[in-house]
């Protein structure tokens, strides 16, 4: 694997976290249905979170099972 490959490989890992572990969910918190109730809210943005971040963990681990990171 190249450097250049490799930080490509990186660059995108990186943003697939920042997107989907921090934009993601601060949008989805602004939305008028989970911004109007506390209970969805608490409910809602967590859970997007966690799918986000067990999603990433779980492509982390079929990339490294392929050899590709």
């Amino acid at each position: 694997m190249t450097w250049t490959g490799a930080s490509l490989r990186a660059l995108a890992i990186v943003l697939y976290f920042v997107i989907a572990t921090v934009w993601l969910p601060d949008f989805v918190s602004r939305l008028g249905f989970v911004e109007g109730s506390d209970l969805v809210g608490d409910l809602v943005v967590p859970a997007v979170w966690g799918v986000g971040l067990f999603g990433g963990m779980w492509m982390l681990r079929i990339g490294q099972r392929k050899g590709s990171i």
